[in-house]
């Protein structure tokens, strides 16, 4: 192998499969990134053998080669070289990094042990709109479980049924629940659970300015290609929860209130929750045309009051603050609506100006 490339070109790909590779794995090649010279390109491959992300970024080949290089050096070595034209050439098991009148030479891999990433040729395949699944995986991915004793709730239900598409995440303490429309003119159907890595590695990668995502899946993986990304994981196995179950078809209280103002009152009350015995736990009373925002502990108390507007029974209802504030982030309207059930029933949150967007919480039971 030898190239010559710039520095934003090799930082490109560096940044962009880094996240893929192990850092947990025994095995020396997985703390690699696999990066071959060929058809006038370089491509960039790491994997930790449940996502993998492929990256191909221009470069002057004058000869081609496979190498793989390990990870976290080579990042660091990349993102300190001058911004200059880099030259990098291969030495047996080395590579040569060449740029101005300086040289590093950093030992790699056998590319041979390297675990090539599989083609989904083969598979189904169908087209989505990015800044819509950017929109529906930040939603939603912030509720899946990070505990991985049940592996399905680490993960995002990916549903795709006629026009509709939808992702649902749940830790069993929240549910966050995105159905959007989409063309669908083949009737493509897809029902597969999606790691939260997986799909929060898509999130960062995705960019504006590609236009359409690719996706392609088969019993056991998907893949995500966009711009000169290529994204595959693995799939979940196990069933996921019959969601439709867990979520409330009526309500005895409906509170219309400010998102903006909600956020910054949740998150000052918090701030005492944090430093107490509590479990971060804001108590809320809702009262006719009035809502009271309560904590106190042992370094202070607060009481905030708003003005809402509300439908139905009144009711005093307590939750961990930091659920209420994942949701609260994610939604982009000016108004919410809250749908309570009496102080044990799940708490349903959701943009007045959107019926495709649900969150739940689950109250906690206080003294």
């Amino acid at each position: 192998m030898k190239i010559f490339c710039s520095k934003d070109a090799l930082l490109t790909g560096v940044n962009t499969v880094q996240k893929a590779v192990s850092s947990k794995s025994t095995l020396p090649i997985l703390q690699g990134i696999l990066i071959k010279a060929e058809n006038n390109v370089l491509v960039f491959e790491a994997t930790d053998m449940e996502i993998g992300i492929r990256c191909v970024v221009a470069a002057q080949i004058e000869r081609e080669g496979t190498v793989v290089l390990p990870a976290r050096l080579f990042s660091e070595i990349v993102r300190k070289l001058p911004d200059a034209t880099i030259e990098m050439e291969q030495q047996d098991d080395a590579i040569n990094i060449h740029y101005y009148e300086s040289d590093i030479v950093l030992k790699g891999f056998d590319p041979e042990e390297f675990p090539l990433l599989p083609d989904l040729y083969d598979a189904v395949s169908f087209n989505l709109p990015i800044s819509l699944f950017k929109t529906m995986i930040r939603q939603t991915v912030y509720a899946c479980a990070l505990e991985e004793n049940r592996p399905v709730f680490t993960g995002t239900l990916l549903q795709i049924e006629d026009s509709i598409i939808r992702l649902v995440a749940t830790d069993t303490h929240r549910l966050a629940y995105r159905i959007a429309e989409i063309e669908n003119p083949e009737s493509l159907k897809f029902y597969g659970v999606i790691p939260a890595k997986t799909l929060s590695e898509i999130y960062r990668l995705l960019k504006d300015d590609d236009e359409v995502l690719t996706i392609r899946f088969n019993q056991s993986q998907v893949s995500f290609q966009f711009g000169s990304v290529h994204l595959l994981s693995r799939l979940i196995d196990g069933q996921f929860p019959n969601y439709k179950q867990v979520i409330p078809q009526s309500c005895q209280s409906k509170v219309y209130l400010s998102s903006r103002a909600f956020t910054d009152a949740v998150e000052r009350a918090s701030l005492l929750a944090r430093d107490s015995n509590h479990a971060n736990i804001v108590r809320l009373t809702i009262e006719k045309e009035k809502l009271w925002i309560d904590q106190a502990s042992e370094i202070g108390k607060i009481s905030e009051q708003m003005d809402i507007q509300m439908e139905g029974t009144e009711v005093k209802v307590a939750f961990n603050a930091k659920f209420l504030l994942d949701v609260l982030k994610v939604i982009d309207s000016e108004q919410i609506l809250i749908e309570l059930s009496g102080p044990y029933g799940p708490g349903v949150i959701r943009p007045v100006d959107d019926p495709n967007y649900i969150n739940l919480v689950l109250p906690v039971r206080t003294s």
